[in-house]
């Protein structure tokens, strides 16, 4: 069972001027580049989860003294938000 499903959309777009299939372009949905403040003060419950995520996984399988042993809380977040920029 698909995710484009034509009996869905003939029963929700049931008017033949609107394609259910059209890419909607609104400018006003581009995405916004946030300076580091704000861009950590968005995110900063998801990069909290991250990193208390794995750090337990580290400390589970006793990497801790291996992986990421000098790495700190800020340093994860401008790692993460190098990588999604």
């Amino acid at each position: 069972m698909g995710l484009n499903n034509e009996y869905r959309d003939d029963a929700l777009y049931a008017d033949e001027t609107i394609d259910p299939h059209e890419n909607d372009d609104d400018p006003d949905d581009r995405e916004i580049l946030l300076d580091p403040e704000t861009w950590h003060d968005w995110h900063s419950e998801d990069l909290l989860n991250m990193w208390m995520g794995m750090q337990a996984y580290l400390a589970d399988r006793g990497m801790t003294t291996t992986l990421m042993n000098s790495a700190r809380f800020n340093d994860f977040c401008e790692f993460v938000r190098f990588f999604s920029v």
